[in-house]
């Protein structure tokens, strides 16, 4: 093999490494320091490693310029095979300083690194055919059957580990230390609480044999009205966002500060194409009164509309659009009885409670590469920020994980993967592990050993806790 082609191989391995590191990530999980530093927290230190894949390359394209150089000639197929290796080091150098000083940013390194690979691709090629004969080994040029067949397999295996299919794959996580996380001005963090993640994406081939040889894999067919991946993360950016918003009003309200989570109206998610409405009421649309009567959340919008108005009938409806407030005689139609609620007059819209969240405290996270997203570890968030305020903490010695939405009235909300996250929790010292209410046979299924509590709010997590004090 040419010397430089070598320091090539050695940088696309170190690829394959990375891509099937990527997708094993949970694997060393609960591994930790005896300072309290988690698997996950090691893992953003790791991604300086990524930067060794454009140096590789770069010391190739050096080493190939030199032997160009020092084996003379002239011509337009040597000038040609120089400024590919030129361009290759320029691009390498640029890759690995920009991984260097921005690790965590994940899409444009990637392409950085896709970009110089092409270009590699191109000077593997372009030397087969020519550096023989720039050498004096042959005498024309051939087809590079060699760095094809080297390319194409190196292809079928990087395809293997990252060609997408048309499922989605749901597999085990990380276990997030909740107290280093996220820190409230003037807390002090006290327990051990842990929230827990699962990794879901869409599948590659490679993952039907980690499914063979792991536990907890689960596949499921992707859906046609699927969104791309760029809307599906600024969605679950925003659920994070809000999350954290809720939880950090409702812990410094139960610690006496602040008002919490201040319900200011029902703001429209949708409107149906046969809304009586739809030319009136728009999403986005924040209804804060109905015929005059004032509407705070959604609870009041539907009490409303059961018992104050006919189908048919036409409301005065009071919205705050942006900055502005209007008002609009909206029409409504009639909607079918639906388990405890009556046949009513409906809009056509669906709906959420619109919030204000009170955080009189600045709360500060942590940035973990391996957490994008999601509002699942709202509930033991809301947790760790009490725990934060409160002198002497609430664990009252007992080693806590949990997951669960937070909800703006307290409660603890659905969320996904739960087999996954019992299993994940299981592998931990964990004393307790809470789950939202309708989640308890899901978790024991897959964790049979672990101490499972299920709970409604966070209220029923403080009590318990208590009531289980180890201290």
């Amino acid at each position: 093999m040419i010397r430089h082609a070598r320091y090539y191989l050695a940088g696309m391995i170190v690829v394959l490494f990375f891509i099937l590191a990527a997708e094993l990530i949970w694997l060393p999980a609960p591994l930790q320091t005896s300072s309290g530093m988690l698997w996950i927290d090691m893992i953003d230190d790791l991604l300086y490693g990524l930067a060794l894949i454009p140096l590789l390359w770069g010391i190739g394209a050096a080493v190939g310029i030199r032997r160009l150089w020092m084996d003379g000639g002239r011509g337009t197929r040597r000038r040609m095979l120089l400024c590919v290796r030129v361009l290759l080091l320029a691009a390498s150098m640029a890759g690995f300083v920009f991984l260097l000083v921005k690790p965590d940013d994940l899409i444009i390194g990637l392409a950085v690194l896709g970009a110089g690979l092409l270009v590699l691709f191109v000077d593997l090629i372009w030397s087969d055919t020519v550096q023989r004969r720039l050498s004096g080994v042959g005498k024309s040029l051939r087809w590079p059957w060699r760095s094809l067949a080297c390319l194409l397999a190196l292809v079928a295996l990087i395809a293997c580990f990252a060609f997408p299919t048309n499922y989605n794959v749901t597999y085990p996580g990380l276990t997030m230390g909740m107290n280093r996380y996220a820190h409230v001005e003037g807390g002090k963090p006290e327990g051990r609480i842990s929230g827990v993640l699962v990794f879901e994406r869409i599948a590659v081939p490679a993952d039907w044999l980690y499914a063979k040889l792991l536990p907890m894999y689960s596949f499921e067919k992707r859906s046609k009205d699927e969104p791309p991946l760029t809307e599906s993360y600024t969605e679950v950016v925003q659920m994070k966002q809000g999350a954290d918003d809720v939880a950090g009003a409702i812990a410094m309200e139960k610690a006496g500060l602040g008002k919490g989570i201040e319900f200011t109206g029902a703001r429209v998610v949708a409107v149906a194409d046969n809304a009586p409405a739809k030319s009136l009421i728009k999403a986005g649309d924040v209804i804060i009164a109905l015929n005059g009567h004032q509407i705070s959340n959604m609870a009041e919008l539907t009490d409303y509309m059961v018992k104050q108005v006919e189908p048919g009938e036409q409301v005065k409806v009071t919205l705050r659009r942006g900055k502005e407030t209007v008002e609009v005689k909206a029409p409504t139609g009639e909607t079918e009885a639906a388990g405890d609620l009556p046949r009513r007059a409906v809009f056509g819209i669906a709906a959420d409670n619109d919030w204000h969240a009170d955080i009189p405290r600045q709360v500060s996270f942590r940035h973990y590469i391996a957490h994008i997203g999601g509002p699942s570890h709202g509930a033991m968030l809301t947790l760790a920020l009490i725990d934060q305020l409160t002198p002497g903490g609430v664990t009252h010695g007992v080693r806590v994980a949990g997951t669960g939405t937070i909800e703006p009235d307290g409660s603890v909300g659905m969320v996904g993967g739960i087999p996954q996250k019992a299993y994940a929790v299981s592998r931990t010292d964990a004393d307790v592990f809470f789950v939202p209410a309708a989640s308890l046979e899901a978790a024991k299924a897959a964790a049979p050993g672990l101490n499972i509590v299920p709970v409604k709010t966070i209220d029923e997590v403080l009590d318990w806790l208590k009531a289980h004090a180890k201290d």
